[in-house]
């Protein structure tokens, strides 16, 4: 994997804790959770293209 796209993976996974972390403070917040799916499927792509 190249350095630019391990960076990037890095920056959605540490995204993808914040994330996790306020919705554990506002259960509720069903933007959050909206984020957070789509913060895992860019995720997901970026490791397919490693593969």
């Amino acid at each position: 994997m190249s350095d630019r796209l391990q960076k990037l993976l890095n920056e959605y996974k540490e995204t993808k804790r914040c994330l996790e972390m306020g919705i554990e403070w506002l259960p509720s917040n069903d933007f959050a959770k909206a984020k957070l799916e789509v913060v895992n499927m860019i995720i997901e792509d970026l490791e397919k293209i490693d593969a």
